[in-house]
């Protein structure tokens, strides 16, 4: 019952709750009393269990959406951390949905907002060392996997860096970006590395600078073409400082820093992904086609000494 005194507390900043799918307090959760709880951001990690042997997808989210349906809370940013191995494109799908589909709470302080109102969200997805994902396939979301996300009209932060987003297209980064227009903070992919390449290209960039003005932060996976679009007609956004690039794979460097250096006039920073990311692939890779972090990193450091070169002409 602990979390039913959270309630007593009206001037929460921050709340942070762990999930250990299969206890018994989860199970029981629709017993425990209706008391509304508010906080300016809440953070739910979820955790394995050390008495199963497994991880399993059928575990993992609905506890988390046995928490959230069960129990009225309302915030402002909503931070969720869960094992990748919990994790499948179906099942966060499946929350994406429920968690957007979920009924407001009837409160009249406007202060601490409904789900369908957050301001941030953020799902992160860590690795465990002690398991393996034999099929990357299956954390790849669809081309339209982010369309639940839509009807989250207010936020201004979407940070999905561990999801699989490879599949993302252009027209799914318009649909985005025309459906949540304040975003000041985009991050969709960036910090795993994947063996599927991306599907969105350099003129996906521009559709989200057009229709979310106010970006100061942007990471996503893209192809380093314009197809038949032009530069000059592309947009331009002057806060964004550093891009976040993933493991996009780069190519035609004159191209990739004219677009940059007119799209984007004062980036100082191009970031891949991190390091440790490679580290559950082991020995196992086989795909060749991918340069090596290394060589990746060096390449765009390059492209980015020449959008700098550009944008001073």
């Amino acid at each position: 019952m602990a979390i039913t005194s959270l309630a007593c507390l009206h001037q929460l900043t921050s709340l942070t709750l762990v999930i250990i799918p299969g206890l018994s307090i989860m199970k029981e959760s629709n017993t425990i009393p209706d008391h509304h709880i508010r906080t300016q951001v809440l953070n739910i990690h979820v955790e394995s269990n050390s008495l199963t042997e497994s991880i399993s997808v059928n575990t993992g989210f609905p506890a988390l959406l046995s928490l959230l349906s069960n129990h009225p809370i309302t915030c402002q940013g909503l931070s969720i951390n869960i094992h990748q191995e919990y994790c499948s494109a179906n099942v966060i799908l499946h929350f994406f949905n429920t968690l957007t589909s979920l009924a407001p709470i009837n409160d009249d302080d406007d202060e601490f907002l409904a789900w369908e109102n957050l301001a941030a969200f953020r799902l992160q997805m860590p690795w465990d060392k002690n398991f393996f994902i034999l099929d990357e396939e299956s954390i790849q979301i669809p081309r339209n996997g982010l369309a639940a996300l839509h009807r989250l009209v207010y936020l201004t932060a979407l940070e999905l860096e561990d999801l699989g987003t490879c599949r993302i297209d252009d027209d799914a980064l318009r649909n985005l970006a025309l459906s949540l227009p304040y975003l000041q903070c985009l991050l969709l992919g960036t910090r795993q590395l994947w063996e599927e390449p991306p599907r969105a290209t350099l003129w996906g960039i521009s559709l989200v600078l057009h229709y979310c003005p106010h970006l100061e932060t942007l990471g996503l996976l893209f192809y380093c073409s314009l197809g038949h679009h032009k530069i000059e007609y592309a947009d331009t956004n002057n806060l964004i400082t550093t891009l976040q690039v993933g493991f996009s794979p780069p190519h035609s460097s004159f191209t990739v820093a004219a677009f940059l250096a007119h799209s984007l006039p004062n980036l100082d920073s191009i970031m891949v992904e991190p390091e440790e990311s490679h580290r559950k692939y082991g020995h196992s890779r086989t795909d060749l086609t991918l340069p090596d972090r290394d060589i990746r990193i060096q390449e765009w450091s390059r492209i980015l000494d020449l959008t700098t070169e550009f944008a001073d002409i």
